[in-house]
């Protein structure tokens, strides 16, 4: 496809692996990948899951949260969030609209491959193909070019299948949004909020209110540590190890697009990191020698759990930890901390005087909700008989032309809970403020037809949903999933 490319001016922009499309609706019930021997893991239907997909994607899918995490997203975290289960799920999920697109005979060819992939602004130099950068890529994501231009195939024939799969809203589904949307209730309301009220705070009921909430109101756990530092910033780099580094670790150095920072960009960056990897060995043997006793501590810090002096990876190990315990080298910002655990200091219940001004707040609050809500109970039953403010006729499209006493989202709420409520009259609260309402007229306002069209859209857009929803618990049935 490459060559293809190349001997075609019009398609000489290629970009990085379009990421992997998947589908939170798929239910499929899938084990783990532990026995996997053979490049086939698994089949979905006609369709093979293989172990360089799921390699592919598995690395995918830990570079994106390990750069949501700064660089701090690791094995043990991916482990704990099932995260080689999430890949399977997705790989079961887009084999089963494989599936699909093969019974129907939907194919992607060559060429199409190739236009997608000219169409994203990576993998080129002043705006044309770079073979290098491209061979670079791949070499660095350990994926062969078959696998990875498999894939984007495979993604682009999911997507032609489900666009042509797309399903339109019919007329009397419009009709039956547009009665939403059409109707008009005039009412006559209050606005209840604490100025309203006169709550006093008793002294023995706030602490009736702490006793019921105090394991909540501890001390924090505190761990006091011996600290064994080694410096990264005095290490030695050359500038051929930077770019070295930069070559095998670029794409974890992007703007907030996703495209590749130039090495001149973020030079900087690159060299603390290279200094960091370089110093490793040299914080391990320092390590020993502070297990050994030939090295002395550096300082004895006392720190509350996940105190920001120290990294969550390093925290993640003390916590594991018990008392006396040596932790190998981890990284804190640009030098690595050797520790060891002299004293844990557990979570004792706080005194009410020491949370008393914390908890008044609280108490008040609730005090408060309480309050208006009986308030508003007995508003209700004399709303009747109350002359009291009356609105003009409010509908679905005019919230933020309403003047109600409060501000236009709180009056978008009031009116979206309003409009999904069967009662005439009622209380509807609006964060620490409460509405009592009464209908007192309604009407049709019809909509201009601009507006129809704009409905018909998110008339297209639930339908669809909706659809795709019922289309993967067919496709769950038609294609189950087998692992090996």
């Amino acid at each position: 496809m490459i060559s293809w490319m190349q001997n075609n001016n019009k398609f000489t922009v290629i970009v990085m692996w379009v990421a992997a499309l998947s589908f939170i609706l798929s239910t499929a019930v899938i084990g783990g990948s532990s026995g996997i021997r053979s490049n086939t893991i698994g089949k979905v239907g006609e369709i093979e899951l293989t172990k360089d997909k799921f390699s592919m994607e598995y690395n995918q899918l830990f570079n994106q949260y390990n750069q949501m995490m700064q660089g701090k997203f690791d094995e043990k975290q991916a482990k704990a969030m099932g995260l080689q289960k999430q890949v399977l799920r997705n790989m079961a999920t887009q084999a089963k609209i494989l599936n699909l697109a093969k019974e129907f005979g939907i194919i992607v060819t060559e060429e199409e491959t190739a236009q997608k992939l000219a169409s994203y602004p990576a993998f080129q130099t002043n705006g044309v193909f770079d073979r290098k950068l491209y061979d670079t890529y791949i070499l660095n994501s350990r994926v062969s070019v078959e696998t990875f231009e498999k894939n984007l195939q495979e993604q682009l024939t999911i997507e032609k299948t489900l666009n042509l799969l797309n399903a339109k809203g019919l007329k009397n589904e419009l009709n039956a949004f547009k009665l939403a949307f059409e109707i008009a209730d005039k009412i006559k309301y209050k606005l209840l909020t604490k100025n309203d009220l006169n709550i006093t705070i008793d002294e023995s009921k706030l602490k009736e209110f702490w006793e019921t909430r105090k394991e909540q109101y501890k001390t924090p756990k505190k761990y006091t540590l011996d600290i064994q530092w080694t410096d990264t910033k005095d290490t030695n780099v050359t500038d051929e190890e930077v770019e070295k580094y930069y070559n095998e670790h670029r794409f974890n150095y992007t703007d907030k697009d996703g495209k590749i920072l130039e090495f001149k960009e973020v030079k900087d960056w690159v060299k603390e990191a290279t200094q960091v990897a370089k110093t490793k060995k040299d914080a391990l043997k320092r390590y020993i020698r502070f297990k050994k006793g030939e090295l002395k501590k550096d300082e004895t810090l006392t720190l509350e759990l996940n105190n920001p002096k120290l990294s969550a990876e390093l925290w993640s190990e003390i916590t594991k930890s018990s008392l006396n315990s040596l932790i190998k080298p981890k990284v804190v910002t640009n030098r690595y901390a050797s520790v060891k655990i002299i004293n844990i200091t557990e979570p004792v219940i706080k005194s009410f005087e020491e949370v008393k001004n914390l908890i008044k707040p609280l108490y008040q609050d609730e005090a408060e909700r309480k309050a208006l809500n009986q308030l508003a109970e007995e508003k209700l039953t004399k709303i009747d008989k109350e002359d009291t403010n009356v609105s003009t006729y409010i509908t679905m499209n005019n919230a933020k032309t309403q003047k109600l006493g409060i501000n236009q989202q709180e009056t978008s709420i009031f009116i979206s809970k309003l409009f999904t409520s069967s009662q005439e009259k009622g209380i509807i609260p609006i964060g620490s403020k409460v509405i009592v309402y009464k209908i007192i007229e309604q009407k049709f306002i019809p909509l201009e037809n601009n507006e129809t069209k704009e409905l018909q859209k998110n008339v297209d857009q639930v339908k669809n949903q909706s659809f795709q929803v019922n289309l993967m618990k067919m496709l769950d049935n038609k294609y189950p999933t087998k692992l090996y």
